[in-house]
Protein backbone atom coordinates (compact mmCIF):
# COMPACT_ATOMS: atom_id res chain seq x y z
CA UNK A 1 0.00 0.00 0.00
CA UNK A 2 0.97 3.25 -0.94
CA UNK A 3 2.49 5.82 1.93
CA UNK A 4 -0.13 8.50 2.53
CA UNK A 5 2.11 11.11 3.83
CA UNK A 6 3.46 10.38 0.38
CA UNK A 7 -0.02 10.90 -1.45
CA UNK A 8 -0.39 14.00 0.57
CA UNK A 9 2.63 15.75 -0.01
CA UNK A 10 1.85 14.40 -4.41
CA UNK A 11 -1.34 16.15 -4.19
CA UNK A 12 -0.58 18.83 -2.54
CA UNK A 13 3.15 19.81 -5.58
CA UNK A 14 -0.06 19.50 -7.95
CA UNK A 15 -2.37 22.07 -5.77
CA UNK A 16 0.53 24.31 -6.22
CA UNK A 17 0.81 24.00 -9.56
CA UNK A 18 -2.80 24.66 -10.14
CA UNK A 19 -3.86 27.69 -8.02
CA UNK A 20 0.21 29.28 -7.14
CA UNK A 21 -0.55 32.12 -5.44
CA UNK A 22 -4.28 31.66 -4.79
CA UNK A 23 -3.22 28.89 -2.63
CA UNK A 24 -3.25 30.69 1.18
CA UNK A 25 -2.95 27.57 2.99
CA UNK A 26 -3.80 23.87 2.42
CA UNK A 27 -3.70 21.54 6.19
CA UNK A 28 -4.03 17.81 7.03
CA UNK A 29 -6.81 16.76 9.19
CA UNK A 30 -8.90 13.56 10.52
CA UNK A 31 -7.70 10.29 11.02
CA UNK A 32 -3.63 10.17 9.41
CA UNK A 33 -2.47 13.21 11.91
CA UNK A 34 -4.67 12.14 14.80
CA UNK A 35 -3.30 8.28 14.75
CA UNK A 36 -6.62 6.17 13.50
CA UNK A 37 -5.32 6.12 10.13
CA UNK A 38 -6.26 2.29 9.02
CA UNK A 39 -4.30 1.23 5.81
CA UNK A 40 -6.28 0.72 2.59
CA UNK A 41 -9.23 1.66 4.43
CA UNK A 42 -8.94 5.16 5.64
CA UNK A 43 -9.17 8.48 3.42
CA UNK A 44 -7.01 11.23 3.83
CA UNK A 45 -8.94 14.97 4.63
CA UNK A 46 -7.65 18.15 3.49
CA UNK A 47 -8.58 21.71 3.59
CA UNK A 48 -7.52 23.96 1.24
CA UNK A 49 -7.57 27.90 1.68
CA UNK A 50 -8.17 29.77 -1.20
CA UNK A 51 -7.63 33.63 -2.31
CA UNK A 52 -11.58 33.39 -4.15
CA UNK A 53 -14.00 30.47 -4.59
CA UNK A 54 -13.76 28.27 -6.96
CA UNK A 55 -15.11 29.28 -9.93
CA UNK A 56 -16.55 27.09 -12.97
CA UNK A 57 -13.16 27.35 -14.91
CA UNK A 58 -10.78 26.67 -11.91
CA UNK A 59 -13.82 23.51 -11.03
CA UNK A 60 -13.10 21.84 -14.42
CA UNK A 61 -9.20 21.98 -14.03
CA UNK A 62 -9.32 20.50 -10.69
CA UNK A 63 -11.87 17.80 -11.89
CA UNK A 64 -8.71 16.83 -14.48
CA UNK A 65 -6.06 17.32 -11.53
CA UNK A 66 -8.30 14.59 -9.41
CA UNK A 67 -9.00 12.56 -12.09
CA UNK A 68 -5.44 11.86 -13.02
CA UNK A 69 -4.43 11.80 -9.38
CA UNK A 70 -7.23 9.21 -9.45
CA UNK A 71 -5.78 7.17 -12.59
CA UNK A 72 -1.97 7.35 -11.36
CA UNK A 73 -3.06 5.94 -7.87
CA UNK A 74 -5.62 3.45 -8.23
CA UNK A 75 -5.55 2.25 -4.60
CA UNK A 76 -6.43 6.40 -3.65
CA UNK A 77 -9.84 6.05 -6.06
CA UNK A 78 -12.90 7.09 -3.89
CA UNK A 79 -10.40 7.78 -0.61
CA UNK A 80 -9.57 11.56 -1.07
CA UNK A 81 -11.16 14.72 0.72
CA UNK A 82 -10.53 18.11 -0.15
CA UNK A 83 -12.77 21.15 0.51
CA UNK A 84 -11.63 24.49 -1.31
CA UNK A 85 -12.86 27.32 0.71
CA UNK A 86 -12.21 31.01 -0.04
CA UNK A 87 -10.73 33.07 3.18
CA UNK A 88 -14.18 34.98 3.30
CA UNK A 89 -15.87 31.74 3.76
CA UNK A 90 -13.99 30.15 5.97
CA UNK A 91 -14.40 33.36 8.65
CA UNK A 92 -18.15 32.64 8.80
CA UNK A 93 -17.15 29.30 10.60
CA UNK A 94 -17.07 30.85 13.88
CA UNK A 95 -20.73 31.70 13.42
CA UNK A 96 -23.37 30.35 11.10
CA UNK A 97 -21.41 28.70 7.67
CA UNK A 98 -22.54 30.82 4.87
CA UNK A 99 -21.49 30.77 0.73
CA UNK A 100 -20.20 27.92 -1.48
CA UNK A 101 -17.77 25.60 -1.44
CA UNK A 102 -16.16 23.12 -3.92
CA UNK A 103 -15.60 19.74 -2.51
CA UNK A 104 -14.30 16.01 -3.85
CA UNK A 105 -14.97 13.31 -1.21
CA UNK A 106 -15.76 9.80 -0.99
CA UNK A 107 -18.79 9.18 -2.66
CA UNK A 108 -19.04 12.65 -3.73
CA UNK A 109 -17.87 13.93 -7.06
CA UNK A 110 -15.86 17.01 -7.10
CA UNK A 111 -18.56 19.83 -7.31
CA UNK A 112 -19.59 22.87 -6.13
CA UNK A 113 -22.04 23.49 -2.62
CA UNK A 114 -23.74 25.68 -0.21
CA UNK A 115 -20.79 25.19 2.99
CA UNK A 116 -22.39 22.86 5.80
CA UNK A 117 -22.33 22.64 9.50
CA UNK A 118 -19.74 19.24 8.78
CA UNK A 119 -16.64 22.11 7.90
CA UNK A 120 -17.09 24.16 11.24
CA UNK A 121 -16.39 20.61 12.61
CA UNK A 122 -13.57 19.64 9.98
CA UNK A 123 -12.24 23.13 10.68
CA UNK A 124 -11.69 22.45 14.15
CA UNK A 125 -9.99 19.39 13.67
CA UNK A 126 -7.36 20.76 11.45
CA UNK A 127 -7.21 23.51 13.97
CA UNK A 128 -6.27 21.40 17.38
CA UNK A 129 -5.23 18.27 15.77
CA UNK A 130 -4.32 18.89 11.92
CA UNK A 131 -1.40 19.25 9.85
CA UNK A 132 0.05 22.36 8.34
CA UNK A 133 0.90 21.24 4.42
CA UNK A 134 1.34 24.59 3.20
CA UNK A 135 0.68 28.05 4.55
CA UNK A 136 1.05 29.79 8.17
CA UNK A 137 -0.66 28.22 11.14
CA UNK A 138 -4.52 27.56 10.47
CA UNK A 139 -5.46 29.99 12.79
CA UNK A 140 -3.30 32.95 10.95
CA UNK A 141 -5.89 32.15 8.18
CA UNK A 142 -8.76 31.20 9.79
CA UNK A 143 -11.26 31.74 13.42
CA UNK A 144 -11.03 29.62 16.32
CA UNK A 145 -13.99 27.61 16.68
CA UNK A 146 -16.02 28.92 20.26
CA UNK A 147 -17.48 25.80 22.24
CA UNK A 148 -21.02 26.36 21.77
CA UNK A 149 -20.30 26.87 17.56
CA UNK A 150 -18.48 23.60 17.78
CA UNK A 151 -21.34 21.81 19.27
CA UNK A 152 -24.35 23.40 17.43
CA UNK A 153 -22.54 22.11 14.70
CA UNK A 154 -22.13 18.74 16.06
CA UNK A 155 -25.49 18.63 17.02
CA UNK A 156 -26.78 19.43 13.14
CA UNK A 157 -24.65 16.31 12.23
CA UNK A 158 -26.77 13.79 14.45
CA UNK A 159 -29.82 15.47 12.67
CA UNK A 160 -28.97 15.03 9.43
CA UNK A 161 -27.71 11.43 9.99
CA UNK A 162 -31.57 9.88 10.35
CA UNK A 163 -32.34 11.43 6.73
CA UNK A 164 -28.78 9.87 5.41
CA UNK A 165 -29.33 6.73 6.52
CA UNK A 166 -33.00 6.14 5.01
CA UNK A 167 -31.54 6.55 1.51
CA UNK A 168 -32.17 2.78 -0.31
CA UNK A 169 -28.39 2.76 -1.20
CA UNK A 170 -27.35 2.97 2.10
CA UNK A 171 -29.16 -0.35 2.40
CA UNK A 172 -26.67 -2.06 -0.07
CA UNK A 173 -23.29 -1.02 1.45
CA UNK A 174 -22.09 -2.11 4.52
CA UNK A 175 -19.62 -0.37 5.04
CA UNK A 176 -21.30 2.90 4.65
CA UNK A 177 -23.54 1.88 7.76
CA UNK A 178 -20.51 1.16 9.43
CA UNK A 179 -19.13 4.82 8.43
CA UNK A 180 -22.29 5.92 9.56
CA UNK A 181 -22.54 4.33 13.01
CA UNK A 182 -18.96 4.97 14.23
CA UNK A 183 -19.13 9.13 12.87
CA UNK A 184 -22.62 9.07 15.16
CA UNK A 185 -20.34 7.36 18.26
CA UNK A 186 -18.28 10.46 17.24
CA UNK A 187 -20.22 13.26 17.69
CA UNK A 188 -22.40 11.75 20.52
CA UNK A 189 -18.69 11.50 22.67
CA UNK A 190 -17.66 14.73 21.98
CA UNK A 191 -21.41 16.20 23.47
CA UNK A 192 -20.60 13.85 26.58
CA UNK A 193 -16.82 14.77 27.14
CA UNK A 194 -16.48 17.74 24.97
CA UNK A 195 -13.32 15.57 23.02
CA UNK A 196 -12.64 14.08 20.26
CA UNK A 197 -11.78 10.57 19.66
CA UNK A 198 -10.80 8.44 16.71
CA UNK A 199 -13.54 6.58 15.19
CA UNK A 200 -11.88 3.29 16.78
CA UNK A 201 -12.30 4.90 20.50
CA UNK A 202 -15.49 6.18 20.14
CA UNK A 203 -16.77 2.77 19.12
CA UNK A 204 -15.65 1.08 21.83
CA UNK A 205 -16.65 4.08 23.95
CA UNK A 206 -20.41 4.35 22.80
CA UNK A 207 -20.46 0.29 23.35
CA UNK A 208 -19.82 0.67 27.33
CA UNK A 209 -22.18 3.97 27.30
CA UNK A 210 -24.57 1.68 25.42
CA UNK A 211 -24.78 -1.26 26.06
CA UNK A 212 -28.31 -1.96 24.35
CA UNK A 213 -25.88 -1.10 21.48
CA UNK A 214 -22.90 -2.41 22.27
CA UNK A 215 -22.72 -5.47 20.03
CA UNK A 216 -24.44 -4.01 16.89
CA UNK A 217 -21.73 -0.64 17.16
CA UNK A 218 -18.59 -2.85 17.14
CA UNK A 219 -20.42 -4.88 14.11
CA UNK A 220 -20.86 -1.89 12.24
CA UNK A 221 -17.08 -1.02 13.29
CA UNK A 222 -15.77 -3.90 12.02
CA UNK A 223 -17.53 -3.31 8.63
CA UNK A 224 -16.08 -0.22 8.25
CA UNK A 225 -12.96 -1.40 8.65
CA UNK A 226 -13.14 -4.01 6.21
CA UNK A 227 -10.53 -4.20 3.64
CA UNK A 228 -12.99 -3.69 0.24
CA UNK A 229 -10.04 -4.77 -2.05
CA UNK A 230 -9.96 -8.52 -1.54
CA UNK A 231 -13.79 -9.18 -1.93
CA UNK A 232 -13.80 -7.12 -4.97
CA UNK A 233 -10.11 -8.21 -6.50
CA UNK A 234 -12.10 -12.15 -6.15
CA UNK A 235 -15.47 -10.80 -7.36
CA UNK A 236 -13.28 -9.13 -10.69
CA UNK A 237 -11.39 -12.74 -10.93
CA UNK A 238 -14.34 -14.59 -10.63
CA UNK A 239 -16.08 -12.55 -13.29
CA UNK A 240 -13.07 -13.08 -15.33
CA UNK A 241 -12.89 -16.53 -15.06
CA UNK A 242 -16.64 -16.97 -16.27
CA UNK A 243 -16.32 -15.64 -19.13
CA UNK A 244 -13.48 -17.13 -20.18
CA UNK A 245 -15.50 -19.88 -19.46
CA UNK A 246 -18.56 -18.47 -21.51
CA UNK A 247 -16.07 -18.61 -24.99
Amino acid sequence: MDDPSARVAELAALLDLELGDELLGLYLFGSLPAGGFVEGRSDVDLVAVLERDVDEERLSRLERLHAGFAAEHPDWIERVEVGYLSRPVLQTLAGTPEGTIAVISPGEPLNRKEIEWDWVLNWHGACIAGDVIRGPQPLELGPDIPPETFRRAVRAQLRAWPEHARRPWVAYVPAHQGYIVVTICRALHVLETGEQATKKAAAAWAAARYPEWGGFILAALAAYRADPAGPHANTIRFADFAAEEAD
